[in-house]
């Protein structure tokens, strides 16, 4: 009787497998993970397709000498965790991984971590405790956490489990969006106002950020650990979905959503300003974007859009002038742009409007 209860589990099993592969639920399960909510993110309601990518980061920071690298290790993932709940920069991270193969999610992938900078609405952000220098963070438990969850993710929102090549500065998915400074020792003065990375697939800090950030540093196994998450979404039956050429991510656009000034006053102008990057967006014009409602915040007066001489063949800014007539706290909410026929959604704004200095 065990036997034939044994059979017929094993045989439900199977059933229950083939019609889950059948409908599209198949991949790697969701490794375990502890939930701790970030303080500062952005609300929105990210789904398959609109995620494209997964940056991997070391968390860094400080590093004490009177304690052994285990207890450093240790001691800075608990620390990140901390940090993340609260902190005067406003940044956090999806999710945070310990020495131990420890998860901690912090931020739902729906929502926008504050991670990568301009490649944060299309990323998923995981944070990695420890310090790129050191060849012993890497540990088996880490790995292991990290394969399964980069499986599980990639299987799940359609993410290329491929490195992709170059970095914002070289290679075939750098972009340049602007002409760089010179300096008076005559080098160009490239970073963030000058270049863009529209890559899909697993991806390090350094290729978004190459100007000031160098994670997950110079050990780690790259070609190893994308080929064991592919290996992983094979033995779940996932698709393996391709690394799209550059032309293909290069039809893609960023944009941002800033107040000029440094702070928004009661009584006196100040500007809504939108930067649109991307190959081919500096022939992007005003009437290609459909702008906040500005007349939903009551009080608020807008002027006309404007395009700035702030552009290039790969960049477009707009500014439109703003009054507030008192003390206020609002969200600007999304705009849309029309770029090469595909309308994308921009970031949404949150504008405190202080009270004038005496």
């Amino acid at each position: 009787m065990g036997l034939l209860r044994t059979a017929f589990g094993l045989a439900l099993l199977m059933i229950v497998g083939t019609i889950l592969t059948g409908c599209g639920h198949s991949g790697p399960p969701a490794p375990k993970m502890n939930w701790v909510e970030a303080g500062s993110y952005r609300k929105d309601n990210r789904k398959r397709g609109d995620i494209v990518a997964i940056v991997i980061h070391t968390t860094e920071g400080n590093y004490k000498d009177d304690l052994s690298f285990v207890d450093n290790h240790n001691r800075t993932f608990a620390g990140n965790v901390k940090y993340f709940v609260s902190n005067d920069r406003s940044v956090s991270a999806h999710y945070v991984m310990g020495p131990n193969g420890e998860i901690t999610n912090m931020v739902k992938v729906r929502d926008v971590a504050h991670t990568q900078t301009y490649y944060n609405g299309r990323a998923i952000g995981i944070e990695c405790a420890g310090w790129g220098r050191f060849p012993e963070m890497w540990t088996p438990q880490m790995m292991d956490s990290l394969v399964n969850l980069c499986a599980y993710l990639c299987a799940k929102y359609d993410i290329p489990p491929y490195q992709p090549e170059g970095t914002a500065y070289e290679g075939p998915y750098a972009i340049v969006i602007g002409d760089p400074a010179i300096s008076e020792d005559g080098k160009a003065k490239r970073g963030p106002n000058t270049d863009r990375y529209s890559a899909h697939g697993l991806v390090g800090h350094y290729q978004v950020q190459p100007w000031n950030k160098s994670d997950p540093g110079p050990h780690f196994p790259w070609a190893v650990f994308t080929a064991r998450v592919r290996q992983r979404m094979t033995d779940y039956g996932a698709k393996l979905a391709p690394l799209p050429g550059p032309e293909d991510t290069a039809k893609e656009v960023y944009a941002t959503a800033t107040i000029k000034e440094d702070a928004a006053t009661a009584g006196k102008p100040f500007t809504y300003q939108r930067s649109i990057v991307g190959k081919g967006a500096g022939a992007i014009n005003a009437s290609d974007i459909t702008f906040p409602n500005f007349a939903k915040v009551k009080d608020l007066v807008a002027g006309e859009p404007t395009k700035t001489g702030d552009a290039s063949e790969n960049r477009a800014t707009f500014e439109v002038p703003l009054t507030m007539p008192k003390v206020a706290s609002f969200a600007l909410t999304a705009s849309r742009i029309n770029f090469n026929g595909t309308w994308t959604d921009s970031p949404t704004l949150d504008v405190k409007v202080e009270q004038p200095i005496p």
